[in-house]
């Protein structure tokens, strides 16, 4: 049974704001700033230095449309498609057309897909989230598969 109490006025609003808080404050992945080594693998010394250069900056390029581009339409966790969508692209104009190639393109998005799922690629950070107040009813179900594959993965 509920017992009225002078207090309850002030425990639960308490009580809402500390779940609201713990909802609120969840994970979320991010690419990380520096581009793994496995993005830009060491080639054989018969590459001139310029060239290694320039390949290394068109890689950048790449990094960072995945960045800015790719992993917020395909968040962690999620299926890369298996040709590059058109979000994944550089500039020519700073790194010439070899850049914009479609086979260097489709180099450096297959090079995406192997680092994708690798654990060392993201990092984590809490951030406040509250886009579960959209479609908690979704959110809910989400968080629920997640939990429980966690648990019951091991």
């Amino acid at each position: 049974m509920f017992f009225r109490h002078s207090y309850d006025k002030l425990i639960y609003p308490i009580i809402a704001l500390g779940l609201l808080s713990i909802v609120s404050f969840r994970p979320k992945y991010h690419l990380r700033g520096d581009m793994p080594s496995e993005f830009f693998p060491p080639t054989s010394n018969s590459t001139t230095a310029a060239k290694r250069s320039l390949e290394q900056k068109i890689a950048w390029a790449y990094w960072e449309s995945a960045q800015m581009n790719i992993q917020w339409k395909y968040p962690h966790g999620q299926t890369l498609p298996t040709d590059p969508p058109s979000e994944f692209r550089v500039e020519t104009k700073a790194l010439g057309p070899s850049a914009t190639d479609p086979a260097t393109r489709q180099l450096y998005w297959r090079r995406l897909q192997q680092v994708w799922y690798a654990p060392g690629t993201w990092e984590k950070q809490y951030e406040w989230d509250m886009s579960w107040a959209s479609d908690p009813l979704s959110s809910g179900a989400d968080w629920l598969r997640n939990e429980t594959g966690r648990l019951f993965s091991h």
